[in-house]
């Protein structure tokens, strides 16, 4: 298949709020809530006919499921239900739906899959169009009628019909929707993805925050683009400007690949700095580090010589499993970091969760919601502490793996001294039933206005700071980081950040404790001269930042900030 193609009459275009990195020249695949992703496979002329047969295989399965649920209705007594299932029924028995499906199929030479979603798709934007109310609505029988076929084509291994799947290594998929949670990304991203591009979403969302440290090319805020958007339209995704286009044409295609090769030689040249020291000009060091959330992120950081992991973000290996880790299993997980850091040290951040990561919020909490507001209600170290017995498994599973190379114990939504001092007394509680002699540095998190504000009495009780600037920019602006409706409101250069900043920093140097940078300011070339003159220890960043930051301060002069 040739994948430069004119673009058709529809052809748009518009920005997003926020993006990763990359480009990603594909086609489209929506994936809005409750839809299933369809892959689209091409076929040869001589597999059509099995094509539709298995097609008509599936819809005569999906009625013998219906027929089912009928029965088991009439035995148990109910019968309103019945009304709903012999309309969906009727919908799937359509022999104008199978005629079309059947025709797409063998003049497109498609999977039945495929074709069968373009076509309800296709019916849906009719019922769109249609005056009344109570008919416009019968779009979602449409959906959910032909969501049962779906349902039977997917579970049909490809052996039982022969098919042979042949995709456009040219054309990667890219998934397209109004909004994708943080583990969608990473399923993304195991499963191969090559972009998303979300309509929901602020300035430094978890989800685009996730993106950039696994190197998935995103855009997060692209207002508008699921307007007439179709599965299989051409799509440019452009997470180095914050871009995208809708059915380009091809020149814009062709002039893309250059871009393409562009970005490529400059890359080349960001290696380099692969495995040098993170120096200034004048030889002061600021060591250079990753945020990670999953072990495979280090894949990629193996060529570029890291100075170690700055913030290792513990919950999201919560929210990948079903019930709650035991101990056991968080030491095999942070040990194995340790371990293949061979010596590098490693910060490990105690569990953050809050209203926004719900089961698990519940499991902990008891409650169904994190508060009105769960970015400032109970979550971190103020949820941790409520449930003193899992902090524990927690930290007895970090002091274990601390016995295997350098490990610091990272404190989020640090507000008061007091928070830090009963953490310090549980983690000298585990130290002692495990038979330890050392306790590993115990930090914290500065991200709350209050911490920077008191950081000198907050340095009492800690052995370094680490200033996540995420969060400090949302708090100290009033402006959620993952809502669109106020992105041009979280601005990182505003004056109060850098007060705030320097609040700590000098609050660190008087207590001759290390600070650090975690968030993404740490990636942000503009700020890189200043945390250089104000001490930083370390910066911590995604790791497709790390390169550029390592150039663009080995051409920074130190000139120190504080006395």
């Amino acid at each position: 298949m040739n994948s430069l193609r004119e673009g058709p009459i529809n052809r748009r275009e518009g920005k997003a709020v926020t993006s990763s990195s990359g480009i990603i020249i594909g086609r489209v695949q929506k994936l809005l809530h409750g839809r299933q992703p369809i892959p689209e496979r091409h076929l040869k002329a001589d597999q059509l006919e099995a094509e539709v047969e298995r097609l008509l295989k599936a819809v005569t399965a999906a009625k013998l499921e219906i027929d089912g649920e009928r029965q088991h209705l009439n035995d148990i007594g109910t019968r309103d239900p019945m009304l709903i299932l012999d309309v969906h029924s009727m919908l799937i028995a359509d022999p104008e739906l199978l005629n079309n499906v059947s025709k797409r199929i063998r003049k497109e030479c498609v999977n039945a899959e495929w074709a069968l979603r373009q076509e309800m798709d296709a019916i849906q934007l009719v019922f769109e169009q249609v005056e009344d109310a109570y008919l416009r609505n019968r779009k979602d029988d449409v959906e959910q009628a032909g969501r049962r076929i779906i349902n039977q084509l997917l579970g049909q291994p490809e052996s039982e019909h022969g098919l042979q799947a042949q995709q456009d290594e040219n054309e990667p998929i890219i998934y397209v929707g109004d909004d994708f949670s943080v583990s969608n990304m990473v399923s993304m991203w195991r499963h191969g993805v090559a972009g998303v591009v979300t309509e929901q979403g602020g300035v430094d969302a978890h989800n685009i925050i996730v993106a950039r440290g696994i190197g998935l090319p995103a855009l997060v805020g692209a207002t508008d683009i699921l307007d007439d958007i179709k599965d299989g339209d051409s799509l440019i995704l452009d997470a180095e400007q914050g871009l995208w286009v809708l059915n380009p044409t091809q020149a814009e295609q062709i002039a893309y690949r250059k871009f393409i090769k562009a970005i490529a030689l400059s890359k080349r040249g960001l290696a380099a700095f692969a495995c040098k020291p993170s120096l200034s000009s004048d030889g002061r060091e600021m060591k250079l580090m990753v945020n990670i959330e999953f072990p495979e992120e280090l894949d990629v950081t193996e060529e570029m010589g890291i100075d170690g992991i700055g913030l290792y973000r513990s919950e999201f290996l919560f929210i990948n499993e079903s019930t709650m880790p035991d101990e056991d299993f968080q030491f095999e997980q942070y040990v194995t970091l340790v371990r293949r850091m061979q010596g590098k040290p490693v910060t490990m951040r105690l569990l953050d969760i809050g209203g926004d990561r719900p089961w698990l919020y519940r499991d902990l909490s008891g409650n169904d919601y994190g508060g009105a507001n769960p970015a400032m209600g109970l979550r971190g170290i103020r949820l941790m502490l409520r449930h003193p017995e899992l902090l524990k498994i927690q930290l007895r599973a970090m002091l274990r793996a601390a016995e295997e190379g350098p490990v610091s114990i990272l404190v989020p939504m640090v507000s008061y001294r007091e928070e830090m001092e009963q953490v310090r007394v549980l983690a000298e509680e585990c130290r002692a039933e495990l038979g330890l002699t050392v306790l590993p540095p115990i930090g914290a998190m500065i991200e709350v206005p209050a911490a920077a504000l008191i950081a000198e009495d907050l340095a009492k009780a800690s052995d370094f700071f680490s200033i996540g600037t995420n969060d400090l920019i949302q708090y100290t602006l009033a402006s959620d980081r993952g809502d669109d409706e106020v992105a041009e409101l979280y601005q990182s250069g505003h004056a109060a950040i850098l007060q705030l900043i320097l609040l700590a920093a000098s609050a660190a140097k008087k207590a001759g404790i290390p600070i650090s940078v975690c968030g993404e300011l740490a990636g942000n070339p503009e700020w890189t001269a200043t945390f250089l003159n104000l001490d930083m220890e370390y910066l911590s960043m995604s790791a497709s930042s790390l390169l550029a930051i390592r150039r663009y301060l080995s051409r920074q002069h130190y000139q120190p900030l504080l006395d």
